[in-house]
């Protein structure tokens, strides 16, 4: 399969590697708004053809999918373009500004019966039904916390005034955009939708939020997920049931699970792949070439389920975006 990259920062470079591991890909165009970019992309990973229009590089045949690695607020716009020419499409996560953006984008793709991939990393690791059944072994659960905090590089730059894109909320980022989506996609993907959400942020002046906190209630008991972009933290996931405790060490990539029964010695369960990119590009293969309408791992009730909770999430933590309109729905 033919994959042609839009956008060449880091996440692109992850791709790359990915793709690596998956012999059935070829990387055969890039394309970049600033085409130099684009152009050392393309030395860097002897890539063909190079284009500052993604149009213009769907409708010159050299590609069969497309990657789309750019800022938030294009993804949604970007994709149903793609998908209304029939282009199977890998958009970074978060899929959308909101619920909505989500909904319509995979309204389109059933519409035109074309794949859409959302590209929330964690989903497509096969530890994540290893922690499905070992649910079943802690016993009943009573807490959940997942934590992930990084401290950007970018907010150097912020404090120095240089409004860098990171903390930019007319792009749609910050911090639950970057970092939550991770911890809410598997404490959503695990349990569902919660009963009740409480969520909390700290803004920028920019409007964009540098870190929060989401609890959500459950039937018996409540799931946290914190993150942060401002402080780093080594503070480990946990699933805590009657019986037992599992471990997460990583929730963005899943790459790691361990389980301690009550009483007894914490060991690894989790499987061990070669990189979290190719795992994804595995699953979309299967879908496209199978002529699925949307993957087993990630079906498109749960991406709607987990963008339903982080636009909640969001908007009651007070993040606006212009796409959330004047009444915040």
């Amino acid at each position: 399969m033919r994959f042609g990259v839009v956008g060449t920062n880091f996440v692109s470079d992850y791709f790359m590697t990915g793709a690596s591991f998956v012999p059935e890909i070829e990387v055969t165009s890039v394309c970049s708004g600033h085409r130099e970019n684009a152009e050392k992309f393309a030395q860097k990973y002897h890539i063909p053809h190079v284009y500052d229009d993604y149009i213009q590089m769907i409708e010159s045949g050299s590609i069969d999918a497309i990657y789309l690695a750019v800022p938030n607020r294009a993804h949604y716009e970007m994709t149903l373009e793609c998908l209304k020419r029939r282009i199977p499409t890998f958009c970074e996560k978060p899929m959308g500004g909101n619920y909505r953006q989500v909904k319509e984008m995979i309204q389109c793709a059933l519409d035109n019966d074309t794949y859409l991939h959302d590209g929330t990393i964690p989903l497509y690791s096969p530890n994540l039904a290893v922690i499905r059944e070992y649910l079943g072994k802690i016993g009943r659960v009573r807490r959940a916390v997942f934590t992930f905090g990084k401290y950007s590089s970018r907010y150097d730059a912020y404090l120095r005034g240089e409004n860098p894109t990171t903390f930019r909320a007319e792009l749609y980022n910050g911090s639950l955009m970057d970092l939550g989506i991770y911890v809410i996609a598997d404490i959503v993907a695990l349990f569902g939708k919660p009963q009740e959400i409480y969520s909390e942020a700290s803004l920028l002046e920019s409007g964009a939020d540098c870190m929060g906190v989401s609890v959500f209630k459950y039937d018996g008991f409540d799931a946290l997920a914190w993150h942060s972009k401002v402080t780093d933290t080594e503070i480990c996931s946990e699933i805590q049931g009657e019986q037992g405790t599992l471990f997460i060490p990583h929730p963005s990539l899943l790459d790691e699970v361990y389980y301690k029964p009550r009483g007894g010695e914490k060991v690894q369960v989790g499987q061990r792949f070669d990189h979290h990119f190719a795992n994804e590009l595995r699953d979309f293969l299967n879908v496209v070439s199978s002529g699925m309408k949307e993957s087993a791992l990630n079906p498109y009730q749960q991406v709607l389920d987990i963008h339903e909770v982080m636009t909640d999430c969001r908007l009651k933590a007070g993040i606006i975006f212009d796409c959330d309109g004047e009444n915040h729905g």
